[in-house]
Protein backbone atom coordinates (compact mmCIF):
# COMPACT_ATOMS: atom_id res chain seq x y z
CA UNK A 1 0.00 0.00 0.00
CA UNK A 2 1.36 3.60 -0.75
CA UNK A 3 1.62 6.25 1.69
CA UNK A 4 -1.02 8.43 0.58
CA UNK A 5 -3.66 5.42 0.45
CA UNK A 6 -2.25 4.74 4.50
CA UNK A 7 -2.67 7.97 5.25
CA UNK A 8 -6.23 8.14 4.04
CA UNK A 9 -7.19 5.14 5.43
CA UNK A 10 -5.88 6.41 8.76
CA UNK A 11 -7.59 9.81 7.85
CA UNK A 12 -10.36 9.56 5.75
CA UNK A 13 -11.43 13.19 6.21
CA UNK A 14 -8.60 14.31 4.29
CA UNK A 15 -9.02 14.30 0.14
CA UNK A 16 -6.44 12.86 -1.43
CA UNK A 17 -4.59 16.24 -3.00
CA UNK A 18 -4.49 17.02 0.82
CA UNK A 19 -2.74 13.84 1.65
CA UNK A 20 -0.11 13.89 -1.35
CA UNK A 21 0.64 17.79 -0.50
CA UNK A 22 1.27 16.57 2.97
CA UNK A 23 3.80 14.32 2.05
CA UNK A 24 5.19 16.51 -0.72
CA UNK A 25 5.58 18.81 2.24
CA UNK A 26 8.30 16.21 4.29
CA UNK A 27 10.02 15.28 0.79
CA UNK A 28 10.95 18.97 -0.02
CA UNK A 29 12.37 19.18 3.64
CA UNK A 30 14.12 16.01 3.70
CA UNK A 31 15.47 16.92 0.21
CA UNK A 32 15.79 20.59 0.02
CA UNK A 33 16.93 21.28 3.81
CA UNK A 34 18.39 17.88 5.12
CA UNK A 35 19.96 16.81 1.59
CA UNK A 36 18.90 12.93 2.46
CA UNK A 37 20.31 10.26 0.09
CA UNK A 38 18.21 7.60 -1.18
CA UNK A 39 17.73 5.14 1.92
CA UNK A 40 17.73 7.41 4.42
CA UNK A 41 14.97 9.43 2.18
CA UNK A 42 12.58 6.55 2.20
CA UNK A 43 12.98 5.48 5.84
CA UNK A 44 12.14 9.08 6.90
CA UNK A 45 9.45 8.85 4.82
CA UNK A 46 8.06 5.70 6.13
CA UNK A 47 8.66 7.11 9.58
CA UNK A 48 6.79 10.39 8.65
CA UNK A 49 3.65 8.11 7.35
CA UNK A 50 3.72 6.28 10.55
CA UNK A 51 3.71 9.69 12.82
CA UNK A 52 0.80 10.90 10.71
CA UNK A 53 -1.44 7.63 11.17
CA UNK A 54 -0.92 7.65 14.91
CA UNK A 55 -1.85 11.14 14.93
CA UNK A 56 -5.84 11.97 15.74
CA UNK A 57 -7.94 14.02 13.80
CA UNK A 58 -7.73 16.27 16.36
CA UNK A 59 -3.73 16.47 16.73
CA UNK A 60 -3.44 16.97 13.00
CA UNK A 61 -5.47 19.28 11.65
CA UNK A 62 -3.07 22.59 12.88
CA UNK A 63 -0.74 20.82 11.06
CA UNK A 64 -2.53 19.99 7.87
CA UNK A 65 -4.34 23.51 8.44
CA UNK A 66 -0.94 25.02 8.19
CA UNK A 67 0.50 23.01 5.29
CA UNK A 68 -2.25 24.17 2.72
CA UNK A 69 -3.05 27.55 4.30
CA UNK A 70 0.53 28.92 4.45
CA UNK A 71 3.52 26.66 3.87
CA UNK A 72 1.81 26.32 0.26
CA UNK A 73 -0.19 29.25 -0.67
CA UNK A 74 2.68 31.85 -0.25
CA UNK A 75 0.63 34.05 2.22
CA UNK A 76 0.97 34.99 5.75
CA UNK A 77 -2.30 34.59 8.05
CA UNK A 78 -2.44 38.23 7.40
CA UNK A 79 -2.67 37.87 3.61
CA UNK A 80 1.11 39.30 3.73
CA UNK A 81 3.07 37.79 0.24
CA UNK A 82 5.69 35.18 1.46
CA UNK A 83 9.08 36.02 0.24
CA UNK A 84 10.61 33.54 -1.85
CA UNK A 85 13.89 32.79 -0.53
CA UNK A 86 15.45 29.73 0.72
CA UNK A 87 15.08 31.20 4.44
CA UNK A 88 11.56 31.71 4.44
CA UNK A 89 11.14 28.21 2.50
CA UNK A 90 13.08 26.31 6.14
CA UNK A 91 11.09 28.59 8.22
CA UNK A 92 7.91 27.58 6.91
CA UNK A 93 9.38 24.06 6.63
CA UNK A 94 10.44 23.91 10.19
CA UNK A 95 7.65 25.47 11.44
CA UNK A 96 4.89 23.15 10.12
CA UNK A 97 7.11 20.24 11.86
CA UNK A 98 6.59 22.16 15.18
CA UNK A 99 2.72 21.82 14.82
CA UNK A 100 3.05 18.30 13.86
CA UNK A 101 5.40 17.28 16.99
CA UNK A 102 4.31 19.33 19.34
CA UNK A 103 0.50 18.56 18.66
CA UNK A 104 -1.65 16.13 21.19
Amino acid sequence: MDRTQQIKDAHPWLSYDEAVKVILYHHQGLMWIQNLEREKLARSMEAFTKLLRSKTMKALKPFVGYVLGVYYSGVDRYGNQIEVSKESFEKRWHKAREILLTSK
